[in-house]
């Protein structure tokens, strides 16, 4: 490709957005450069794909979506349900040292890396303790927790972006029907 890839994020976002159900945060005007990207990589051993540099160096580059709390009560400690429940956003892993903590690519794949894995994670569910990574190759692939296991993902990352975003608003759609059924229930008495 004679100029690199399209950032495709603002159209992936715009499948899904609604203004008064999402709260979302993007890089703007701190997206990191080119070298910054391409530099983190190499300091971890990870040839990138262009689509995921578009992305990450773009105005919607690492973003963090999330239902509204009005929308999706959050859960308190102790509270119980049905796993996809707790799932209520989606981030990619942040350049910017403005990124909280937990959203910071380096400190994360700092982690990976003591655990004897060499990737450079990318994205995560908000809730679910998987992470999407790109591997050495530049293959995007799925850390699983349980097994301590990597799955590939079979597509890019505009492809992968698409994918969870679409699965964050089936969520989205299914809490609401939950909150209006469980709205109309008559409290149980002892």
């Amino acid at each position: 490709m004679l100029f690199g890839a399209k950032d495709r994020t603002e159209e992936i976002i715009n499948l899904i957005w609604d203004r008064d159900e999402y709260y979302l945060v993007a890089a703007g005007k701190d997206a990191p450069s080119k070298q910054k990207v391409v530099e983190v990589a190499t300091k971890y051993g990870v040839r990138l794909p262009e689509d995921y540099i578009a992305h990450a160096t773009g105005h919607w580059g690492s973003p963090y979506l999330e239902v509204r709390a009005k929308i999706w009560p959050r859960h308190k400690a102790g509270d119980v349900g049905p796993f996809w429940s707790f799932l209520y956003g989606v981030f990619v892993y942040a350049y910017s040292a403005e990124a909280p903590d937990w959203m910071q690519i380096e400190g994360a794949a700092d982690e990976f890396e003591k655990m004897g894995h060499k990737v450079l994670p990318i994205l995560k569910v908000v809730g679910d303790a998987d992470v999407y990574c790109i591997a050495p190759d530049g293959k995007i692939q799925r850390w699983m927790h349980e097994g301590d296991l990597f799955e590939p993902f079979e597509g890019g990352f505009f492809d992968l972006l698409e994918y969870e975003f679409k699965r964050l608003d089936d969520r989205r759609q299914k809490k609401k029907a939950d909150v209006k059924a469980n709205a109309g229930a008559a409290p149980q008495g002892d």
